[in-house]
């Protein structure tokens, strides 16, 4: 009997995409679907991209191979980003992937061979679930709490986690979906516990400087102790409004861990040539354009939290970075009601499509009541999509029961 592989039907589908039918479904009926499902910002790029691809096409009309760990000229460019921001890395200690994902894939690939252990803290970004399936690696979650701000764990609940088989622990900060900045303090328990046992750090950060406190979130290369034991993964997609680009980076000290890493870039060719390229100046000069964003982002969280706030029943964090927040509803299935949000509702004529959360936990059952807002439409459209959200659950909650 022809039949595919386990580890293809146990992979989930997008929490974030796979709604899409449903919206299209509902659009052909002439509703506008306010869209606060996923990480896509409708701010402009950096104008110096696209300057940058014209003159890629008067100096050269070849679109070549890329070498495998990326351009020199990419990597000096990441080098002098991350030094803008007060980090201090080698050139040697960079790879340009193919978007954040292939980073995030190829740390696990390198850290972890089937059937290992990995620590994620849970809610976290739903595509390590699949990515785990794909490369055959165990997540062990820790469940962070709405109601305790999401804070992490003590060190001695970390370390009940770990056994024989746990190889690394995930950390992504700024955190997608809650926007939750871990401190320097915080990040010093997981610090010494992975220190002590011997474990790989693997930091999500691609938020790092996307924050509204006036300055970037700790990294784990602030950490000169593990500098052996962590990696870095990094994108342009958020930080640069460019998602479509597909251009990441993975940092790490670690040489043979960077040379077997480089065997993965090897298979897989090489980066996109043009978007690597094209993002040298801006990553070269960065600051001017972040702190915009973060302006207009920040904006945008007053007015979602604001409007939230006035809707009885809910939980609320209030997000300190990132263009997400978590939402505690009282109601038993989320899922449920954004299906019912795009099927049989609508207000004048629009409605909401937002992320159902229990997908952003591995542990099963968890985050069924609450769900992800992405703030990624101008403060007008937010402010009458939290209105028309607010009717929706409200009618919602009277015929549910």
């Amino acid at each position: 009997m022809l039949q595919t592989s386990k580890r293809a039907r146990q992979t989930i589908a997008s929490p974030i995409r796979k709604f899409l039918p449903l919206a299209e479904a509902a659009e052909k009926k002439g509703l506008k679907i306010f869209k606060l499902n996923i990480g896509q910002p409708d701010i402009l790029p950096p104008v110096s991209v696209w300057q940058e691809i014209l003159k890629l096409q008067k100096k050269d009309r070849l679109i070549p191979y890329a070498p495998s760990l990326g351009y020199l000229t990419a990597r000096q460019a990441w080098q002098k980003f991350y030094a803008d921001w007060g980090i201090r890395v080698k050139t040697e200690d960079i790879m340009i992937t193919t978007g954040g994902s292939e980073a995030i894939i190829f740390s696990l690939l390198a850290v972890a061979d089937p059937g290992d252990e990995i620590i994620i803290f849970e809610p976290g970004y739903s595509s390590y679930k699949s990515f785990a399936k794909m490369t055959g690696v165990k997540l062990v979650p820790i469940t962070l709490k709405l109601d305790n701000n999401f804070s992490l764990p003590s060190a001695a609940e970390l370390r009940k986690k770990i056994t024989r088989r746990t190889k690394a622990i995930v950390i992504i900060n700024p955190n997608n979906p809650t926007g939750r900045i871990y401190s320097k303090k915080e990040l010093s328990v997981l610090v010494k516990v992975a220190k002590k046992r011997g474990l790989f750090i693997i930091a999500d950060e691609t938020y790092r400087e996307l924050t509204f406190i006036g300055q970037r979130a700790p990294s784990l290369l602030d950490f000169p102790a593990v500098r052996q034991q962590v990696i870095v993964t990094d994108s342009v997609s958020k930080k640069f409004s460019a998602c479509g680009s597909r251009v990441g980076c993975l940092i790490s000290s670690n040489k043979e861990l960077m040379a077997n890493i480089l065997k993965f870039a090897q298979a897989r060719l090489s980066s996109p040539t043009l978007e690597q390229l094209a993002f040298v100046p801006v990553l070269k000069n960065s600051k001017q354009y972040i702190k915009k964003l973060n302006l207009e982002y920040r904006r945008r969280r007053d007015v979602v939290y604001g409007e939230l706030e006035k809707i009885p029943g809910l939980t609320l964090f209030q997000p300190e970075a990132t263009f997400y927040l978590i939402v505690g509803l009282p109601v038993r299935n989320s899922e449920d009601l954004v299906k019912w949000l795009l099927t049989k509702f609508n207000y004048q004529g629009k409605t909401v499509m937002v992320t159902p959360a229990e997908d952003f936990y591995s542990t099963p059952g968890k985050g069924q009541n609450e769900i992800r807002i992405a703030y990624v439409l101008n403060t007008k459209e937010l402010k009458e999509a939290m209105m028309v959200f607010a009717r929706g659950l409200e009618q919602y909650l009277k015929v549910s029961g």
